[in-house]
């Protein structure tokens, strides 16, 4: 299991949301943040984050619908994507844990 985090800018979330729909990855949190770094060195900035936690089979997949989502000739060039390793999962609900809550 791997926790997929995407920084992204506003404008770019509803292109991303909908190409993850498009592959079945449809279960994912997203939050407002603000960005300091290259492109805007003097300012805050504002970002989404998107979080999207993936079975080891959909990793790759995810990964790279963003990606090509986030190619884009307008892009400022301050996406982030970030994989992270995920030890455990629980679906409180249903109290189920593991690959299966995700």
């Amino acid at each position: 299991m791997r926790l997929v985090v995407a920084v992204l800018e506003p404008y770019q979330l509803d292109s991303v949301r909908q190409a993850l729909a498009e592959v079945h990855v449809t279960r994912l949190s997203i939050a407002d943040a603000h960005g300091y770094g290259i492109c805007h060195q003097s300012m805050l900035s504002q970002q989404v984050v998107i979080e999207v936690a993936v079975n080891d089979d959909f990793v790759d997949r995810t990964l790279s619908t963003i990606r090509a989502a986030l190619v884009t000739e307008h892009s400022l060039g301050s996406d982030r994507l970030y994989t992270l390793p995920m030890t455990d999962a629980v679906q409180i609900y249903r109290e189920v844990r593991g690959p299966e809550a995700i």
